[in-house]
């Protein structure tokens, strides 16, 4: 079995200039809620904070020094996944606190020459801006996130809450599904 099956990464001094002493008071509390529901699932969740060298040391991963690197974000994730292998990566806070990161768009004829992605997260190549750098995900990698400029974390707790509040369903309830895109996305969704 698997020491960690899933790991939360965040940015903590991002979610602390967010929230201020809430971040303490309000986000901590939902975050070890949220673990504690894991463990109750059968779950070993783990909460590692990206610009905590002393935690990014014990596990031979960079820290992000520097709060919007793009470069450092990358490289102090893929250092967590080579360390845990977990299986599940969850990126906690909207894109100020872990940024996207900036793909150069193929199609950008669709009128979007930056592609935001979280798919580099779930790719072991290194930081590229290049798409097809990351045609071959091997992580599963999804995002809780908060409002972009947030002061106040009513949202980030009730997404944690949600989170740790869900619980499992056949698959049978997924089989049936509906997407949506945007006219002005018509060509990237129409190639093979």
């Amino acid at each position: 079995p698997r020491a960690v099956d899933k790991v939360i990464v965040t940015h903590r001094g991002a979610l602390q200039a967010k929230y201020g002493a809430a971040y303490a008071a309000r986000v901590q509390p939902a975050l070890a809620a949220l673990v504690a529901a894991d463990q109750a699932r059968g779950l070993v969740t783990r909460v590692v904070h990206l610009d905590v060298a002393s935690e990014m040391q014990a596990l031979g991963a960079p820290p992000v020094t520097t709060p919007g690197s793009r470069r450092q974000h990358k490289a102090a994730v893929d250092g967590i996944y080579a360390a845990l292998q977990p299986a599940y990566l969850c990126l906690l806070g909207a894109v100020d606190v872990i940024p996207q990161q900036d793909l150069a768009n193929p199609l950008a004829s669709d009128g979007d020459a930056v592609a935001w992605s979280d798919l580099p997260y779930a790719c072991d190549a290194g930081y590229a801006k290049r798409i097809d750098a990351f045609l071959a995900p091997t992580r599963v990698v999804g995002r809780l996130p908060d409002l972009t400029g947030a002061t106040v974390p009513d949202d980030l707790v009730a997404v944690l809450a949600v989170a740790a509040k869900a619980k499992s369903r056949p698959v049978a309830d997924y089989e049936a599904y509906l997407a949506l895109t945007a006219k002005v996305w018509t060509a990237s969704t129409t190639q093979a």
